[in-house]
């Protein structure tokens, strides 16, 4: 586990990068797919990351919380990294209670979108408003780890800051393991 701090290419208010990919069942999601949405959360997460492991409880809260936000996760290591491999993608939400109905979780084999994004490390969150532009960028809560109590809640703030069309607040650059880049 190297744990690395995100620093992203977009700026807040930039279109960010259209994406078509695969979720768990073959599905082909695009983000046009979302438009419904009053915003988007799009998490750069793989399986095997104890930074991911211990943020997934908090995912899955905001994702029942807003209704309104669609909350994407984005594997980024599908063919680099054994433990998350398409096919331990579905084991990974079974064991975390993570529904397809819900929670979107994509493969990114060829990394396009990760590098897009400018994701560097995993959980790595964007928010998106309905427009699809940067809203948000950094951690989802001040928890490192896998366990731990979470005292700051960033992205649950930025969420209700930007459904109450509010500036966005300040939050602390992401912090993960590397993403396990091809190249």
């Amino acid at each position: 586990m190297t744990r690395t701090e995100g620093e992203t290419q977009l700026e807040v208010g930039e279109p960010v990068p259209g994406f078509e990919l695969e979720n768990t069942e073959g599905e082909t999601v695009a983000l046009g797919d979302l438009d419904n949405y009053d915003g988007v959360l799009v998490v750069f997460m793989c399986n095997h990351c104890p930074f991911v492991q211990g943020q997934v409880e908090e995912l899955k809260r905001l994702d029942e919380e807003f209704s309104s936000i669609a909350v994407v996760g984005i594997n980024p290591n599908v063919e680099t990294h054994p433990m998350d491999s398409g096919e331990k993608m579905p084991g990974f939400m079974e064991e975390y209670g993570l529904d397809e109905t819900n929670f979107y979780y994509l493969k990114d084999p060829d990394q396009e979108v990760a590098e897009a994004f400018g994701a560097e490390c995993t959980p790595d969150p964007f928010l998106l408003d309905m427009r699809h532009n940067l809203y948000a960028h950094g951690k989802l809560t001040d928890r490192e780890g896998p366990s731990g109590e979470i005292e700051e809640n960033y992205m649950q703030e930025a969420i209700e800051n930007m459904l109450k069309r509010k500036s966005p607040p300040e939050i602390p650059e992401p912090v993960g393991c590397s993403i396990k880049w091809k190249k």
